[in-house]
């Protein structure tokens, strides 16, 4: 049975465990970037499993934030709740993830060392990163499924034409938003990704292995639907973007006839 949200605003609040024991954070914890880790819930129980795992990121010294956007009522679908967390969000580097992902200790920093490596070989600002992706037929990453077995494709960072949405992270500062218009909740990670390389913006798998409580493997009707918005959506005007794209649920086609049948 799934358990009700407890009552807490969307907004979330600061967690600074160390703080609040008294403890004094080093120069260098204190400049490091601050995270909202932004997720569309419905299930009780598993929103207190993200909430424990980003309080073990606190207890680090990192500077983080949950912002659930409460979507017990499908009020929202998922692009339109995670552009509500991002409007509301003031911290540094968003990371937009799915309310069964659970994150290590450690991440925060594997995030930073990942960002700096990134930003070392990136053309140019770097648009969306993550811990899951696909470039053409090649799989790069690192994560964990819910019974702990590792998959590991390297080597990282790697460049990629789409990642999974189960993780995604994004500068607050970015130009791009999740696009509305493509409805439920599938694929709106691989169109924020598109969005990034027709700007210029390289996306790119990172070092950033989580674990995500998943055994979901088909691919229901709603998501052939928001397959079908896509393929039209991009069938002209792409620049960057090729006439097919690798993404972790197979390739996509964006020829004259895809996403129509």
């Amino acid at each position: 049975m799934k358990r009700p949200l407890r009552k807490r605003s969307d907004r979330g609040a600061w967690l600074a465990v160390g703080d609040s024991l008294g403890h004094h954070r080093s120069p260098r914890m204190s400049d490091r970037r601050s995270y909202a880790f932004i997720s569309c819930v419905a299930d009780g129980a598993k929103l207190e499993q993200l909430r424990a795992s980003v309080e073990s990121l606190a207890a680090t010294g990192a500077k983080v934030r949950l912002a659930p956007i409460d979507n017990a009522a499908n009020a929202y679908s998922a692009a339109q709740a995670l552009n509500l967390g991002w409007s509301r969000a003031e911290e540094d580097l968003l990371v937009f993830c799915h309310e069964d992902v659970v994150f290590p200790p450690d991440w925060t920093s594997r995030l930073e060392d990942s960002v700096r490596r990134v930003e070392a070989m990136s053309r140019g600002p770097w648009g969306v990163l993550g811990p899951m992706g696909r470039r053409g037929k090649t799989f790069f990453g690192r994560a964990s499924g819910p019974d702990g077995v590792e998959s590991h494709f390297g080597p990282l960072p790697s460049l990629v034409d789409t990642l999974d949405e189960f993780c995604l992270v994004v500068r607050r500062d970015s130009p791009l938003r999740f696009d509305e218009r493509l409805g439920g909740f599938h694929l709106y990670g691989v169109d924020l990704c598109l969005q990034a390389t027709e700007a210029g913006l390289d996306c790119f798998a990172v070092e950033t292995p989580c674990r995500h409580d998943s055994w979901t493997r088909h691919r229901p009707p709603e998501y052939h639907a928001c397959k079908r918005r896509l393929q039209r959506k991009w069938m002209f005007g792409r620049r960057r973007v090729g006439r097919s794209v690798g993404t972790t649920c197979g390739r996509i086609r964006f020829g004259l006839f895809e996403g129509w049948i």
